[in-house]
C-alpha cells in the first residue's frame, strides 16, 4: 500500500521540527521537498533510536543539506527505527512544500497507517 501526504510548513530562523513520520516498523519513504520561498533552508533528517535523535546523514548529503529558494529535491529516507523527523531552519524564514510517499504492508481488511499519531 502507498500512503501519500502533501502539506506546507513555515520554516523559521531557529532549528525546529518540520514534520515527523511515525510507524510500527522501519521507516521507508520518498520525500519531495520544494522551498517555495526565497531564503535558503537548512534541513536534516533524524531518527529516534529509543534514546536520542540522531542525524541520518552526514552534512552535505541528501539527508542533511540545504534547499535554495524555489529548489525542489527528492530524498529517499530509510531507517531501521519507527520514528523519523525532518528538522530545519531558514534565516528570515521561508515556506516548505512537501509530499511524503510511504510504502507499507497492510493486511487484508487492516488499518490504514497514518503519518502521525
Amino acid at each position: 500500500m502507498v500512503t501519500h501526504v502533501t502539506d506546507i510548513q513555515t520554516v523559521y530562523g531557529v532549528d525546529g521540527v518540520l514534520f515527523s513520520m511515525v510507524q510500527q516498523g522501519p521507516v521507508g519513504a520518498l520525500v519531495t521537498m520544494t522551498n517555495s520561498g526565497t531564503n535558503t533552508m537548512n534541513y536534516h533528517f533524524q531518527e529516534f533510536n529509543g534514546n536520542a535523535w540522531n542525524d541520518l546523514g552526514a552534512l552535505g548529503t541528501d539527508l542533511n543539506n540545504t534547499l535554495s529558494g524555489f529548489q525542489t529535491k527528492q530524498v529517499s529516507v530509510t531507517s531501521a527505527f519507527p520514528q523519523v523527523r525532518l528538522s530545519g531552519y531558514a534565516t528570515g524564514q521561508t515556506v516548505l512544500s512537501f509530499s511524503v510517499d510511504r510504502y507499507v504492508d497492510r493486511a487484508n481488511g487492516g488499518s490504514i497507517p497514518l503519518l502521525n499519531l
